[in-house]
């Protein structure tokens, strides 16, 4: 009996032992500002989304388009972002980028941004319904057949070339916007950012 017990304790500390070790004992989180650069993977990051929407916006702004379109309609153009086509070999969240063009276009002041289609339409749809069914007065109601058309959507689409040999791994993206014209399809802007990324890894084979 005595020698059963001491065989079961010798085994519990050597589980215990074992779940300590595999709990990561030298891993350690640290907090840093949200406009610091990082690439672990070498994926696509946070980082390439805000870079390349800063620096297409700022391309597409200073074409000759915008100080076009505001001498003939004497107004802001509006502009309906739609949505990314992804042709990489990776998951990435085409909402995240978006959001971020959006962000530059409302910020230049240069731009009226209206609602995508989807969930946002959808739920600018709702409030009108609500309004009109009687519900709401009539001076905070939202008005049905008073939204703001698009004069211009953009587009955009992301793809990627991979080469890699063993132990280094060489990325290139390139992210081309299109804006178009919603009354004449006439392409007004065409813009592109290009990344390139070498990921070194020794001793590992893709």
């Amino acid at each position: 009996m005595h020698r059963n017990l001491v065989a079961m304790s010798l085994a519990a500390i050597v589980g215990f032992s074992g779940l300590t070790a595999c709990g990561g004992g030298n891993r350690k989180v640290a907090r840093v500002s949200t406009d610091t650069q990082t690439d672990l993977s070498g994926n696509w990051n946070d980082t390439d989304a805000k870079l390349t929407s800063e620096k297409l916006i700022s391309d597409c702004f200073s074409s000759a388009w915008v100080s076009d379109f505001q001498g003939e309609q004497k107004r802001k153009p509006a502009i309906r972002v739609h949505g990314i086509v992804n042709k990489t070999d990776e998951h990435i969240d085409a909402q995240v980028f978006v959001k971020n063009i959006e962000r530059a276009m409302v910020n230049s002041g240069k731009v009226k941004v209206v609602a995508q289609g989807g969930n946002e339409m959808g739920s600018v749809n709702a409030e009108e319904d609500f309004g009109a069914s009687g519900r709401v007065s009539d001076q905070s109601a939202a008005s049905i057949g008073q939204q703001t058309g698009a004069d211009f959507v953009l587009v955009g689409r992301m793809a990627s070339i991979v080469d890699q040999v063993e132990g280094e791994k060489a990325k290139f993206y390139k992210i081309t916007f299109e804006l178009i014209s919603a009354n004449t399809a006439e392409k007004v802007w065409i813009g592109d950012h290009e990344i390139k990324k070498v990921i070194t890894q020794a001793g590992h084979s893709w």
